[in-house]
């Protein structure tokens, strides 16, 4: 088993060469696998990162086929409200520290700047929303090394993290007296456990990694359930030079339909594609290349990634991402 992961994740670098809604396509994972990544965890004192994700989405999807705006439209009888284009942001500042030798916790505090345009009809002009900013869901998690063959530049590692993503962010923010869309909101209003496994396997200066991670969903106040969501990544970064890391990812996910049980967020669903829980889960895949650049003699770095879907499935008719672009900068002491 461990020669197939290996063989899998060599054959993505190889390839290459010759970390719902926005959220439902990385939200919480991606943040979880840019703060894993970035070496935080290795603080011995203190670890300190502050990430910054910009989220580009555009296509609408039916399925795996891309559909135009006006055909989606047409279908709903000339009067449909979809978007058409929309932005996510996230600033989050993240902290880890060590309480032993093998056990890491870590507090990651977003903020969320979301813009969405909306089309009515064909032959309407698209009009922006209100643009929705706030604190998001804060996190925090506990990484214990199960195993480890080395406590210096391990050749294997085996970690394993257990969390609770909290519902400090709004999730009850209306415009002209109706709530804004489930995924336009900051929050999720709800108290959501996950669990996750990362196996490390070093062939210095080549080390290969395979991430796994489970976010177990529940239900908020107002009524509104985001669907489970699993993800994996395959990852392999290479030390190119002394202070130089470049890197390749498969970054996959999949989520649940949503439910919206007290009906809050799903007036007109009918009308609105975004208000339909049925326009709800995927199942998504992205290639993402990244570089980290350390700074000599200092526990600094930075970080950039840059995400492309390579497989998008979605439940209904949903916008997706076109591409993701991922900054950190990092200080350990």
């Amino acid at each position: 088993m461990k020669k197939i992961v290996l063989i899998i994740l060599a054959i993505g670098i190889l390839a290459y060469g010759s970390d719902v809604f926005a959220s439902g396509e990385c939200g919480f994972s991606c943040c979880l696998a840019g703060a894993t990544g970035s070496g935080i965890t290795l603080a011995e004192n203190i670890g300190l990162s502050l990430q910054y994700e910009f989220t580009y989405m555009e296509n609408i999807k039916t399925g795996s086929t891309t559909v135009s705006p006006n055909s989606v439209i047409t279908q709903h009888h000339g009067m449909y409200a979809i978007p058409t284009q929309m932005e996510m942001q996230k600033i989050a500042l993240v902290a880890a520290v060590p309480v032993t030798n093998r056990l890491n916790i870590m507090v990651i505090a977003p903020y969320i700047i979301n813009d969405m345009d909306m089309k009515m009809s064909v032959m309407s002009t698209p009009g922006a929303m209100a643009e929705v900013t706030g604190f998001g869901d804060m996190s925090v998690i506990g990484f214990y090394n199960i195993y480890e063959d080395a406590p210096v530049r391990p050749e294997q590692r085996l970690t394993g993290g257990l969390g609770l993503q909290m519902p400090t962010g709004a999730d009850n923010i209306k415009e002209n007296g109706s709530y804004v869309h489930a995924m336009m909101q900051p929050g999720t209003g709800a108290w959501d456990p996950f669990i996750s496994l990362n196996y490390m396997r070093a062939f210095y200066p080549l080390v290969l990694q395979l991430n796994i991670a489970y976010q177990i969903s529940t239900e908020s106040a107002l009524g509104y359930m985001f669907g489970d969501q699993f993800t994996y990544d395959l990852i392999g970064n290479y030390q190119a030079a002394d202070y130089i890391n470049v890197g390749l990812q498969f970054n996959g996910i999949h989520t649940g339909h949503s439910i919206d049980y007290k009906g809050n967020y799903s007036h007109n669903k009918m009308m609105v594609m975004p208000n339909d829980p049925n326009n709800t889960g995927l199942d998504s895949i992205m290639i993402s290349p990244n570089i980290v650049a350390k700074i000599p003699n200092t526990g600094g770095s930075v970080m950039l990634k840059f995400q492309l879907p390579i497989y998008q499935y979605v439940n209904g008719t949903q916008q997706v991402v076109n591409w993701r672009l991922l900054a950190s900068t990092t200080w350990v002491f």
